[in-house]
């Protein structure tokens, strides 16, 4: 073979392999397929069948394909198709993240009009700073059990009413104890939210968005702080009870957290955990849509039956040792 034949053979190639990058971008560029089509390689292993005249047949096509292919269909139309419920569902919820950054960030902008205004010793001014964070960390030890005994939405209205009622008496503390009162009752609201509201979020959100989703209270406990500074700025120039203002602003977050809540539904996982399924399914349907539910809630129901088991099992076990 001469060197400009071989040349000629070479550009021919090269030119085919351009033909076939260009072919597989416009596919791409156009409408995506629910479905990943078969490879060659697939389509070749499949079982041939040979008709009367010896003259092979089409290969058959396996009998679950079409279940497969169903599936594979709702499980991509529920990635691309979100209600907005669901983001205005986490909303709400991060709230409680909201007020956990605001009500811990804005007591140093307070304290320097409450020292001098209340004559605050340095003790004083410890416990006012630490009373809200310690009542946070009590009530978060207890926020598991009252998960699981009153529910997360029971939870989240019990924590926004602590955080409202705490910032009424802060706001209108004619004195250094009513003040601790009122940090006290903001911090076991906090406590208690900061245990519910995660949950709440993972368990509401649908698979493919709930990494993003929980995340949204991290987002909201960070605006708080930032919005704490804001405040705190703003009435730094009223030298008599500046701090009233800062202190009771977290009510408005409180109140409308609580009212919210009080149209949302339960956690879908924790009706099934109580054996209320039907309402369970009906919460699951309104949270997905026209979407359908079936695969979901036997997932989460199979979830539970497992961890029931796998927790059974270990008791019993334990009890053979003794």
């Amino acid at each position: 073979m001469s060197r400009k034949q071989s040349d000629h053979d070479y550009n021919l190639r090269g030119m085919s392999n351009l033909m076939g990058e260009r072919w597989r971008k416009v596919n791409d560029g156009g409408e995506r397929s629910l479905i990943k089509a078969p490879s060659s390689a697939s389509i070749s292993s499949l079982p041939v069948a040979s008709s009367s005249s010896g003259a092979p047949a089409a290969p058959a096509a396996p009998s679950t394909s079409t279940g497969d292919l169903e599936r594979a269909a709702r499980k991509q139309f529920q990635q691309d198709v979100t209600p907005a419920f669901v983001y205005i569902l986490s909303a709400f919820s991060a709230l409680g993240g909201f007020l956990f950054g605001y009500d811990s960030g804005v007591i140093s902008g307070a304290m320097l009009l409450l020292k001098r205004q209340l004559e605050l010793s340095a003790l004083w001014q410890e416990v006012l700073i630490s009373s809200t964070v310690a009542a946070a960390a009590l009530a978060a030890l207890l926020g598991a059990f009252l998960n699981g005994l009153f529910g997360r939405r029971v939870c989240i209205l019990l924590a926004s009413f602590f955080c409202a009622v705490g910032g009424i008496v802060m706001s209108a503390a004619p004195g250094k104890e009513v003040l601790l009162t009122g940090r006290i009752l903001v911090g076991v609201g906090l406590g208690i939210a900061s245990m519910t509201v995660p949950v709440y979020i993972a368990e509401a959100s649908p698979p493919h968005l709930r990494g993003q989703l929980v995340t949204v209270n991290t987002l909201f406990i960070t605006g708080g702080q930032f919005a704490a500074s804001i405040v705190d700025g703003a009435f730094s120039y009223l030298q008599h009870d500046g701090w009233r203002y800062m202190l009771g602003l977290s009510v408005a977050p409180a109140v409308l957290q609580f009212v919210g809540f009080l149209f949302l539904p339960e956690s879908p996982r924790w009706l099934i955990q109580r054996g209320l399924t039907q309402k369970a399914r009906r919460v699951l349907s309104q949270i997905r849509g026209n979407q359908n539910i079936d695969e979901e809630y036997d997932g989460i129901k199979n979830s539970i039956e497992e961890e029931e088991k796998d927790g059974g099992g270990g008791e019993s076990e334990g009890r053979g040792k003794r």
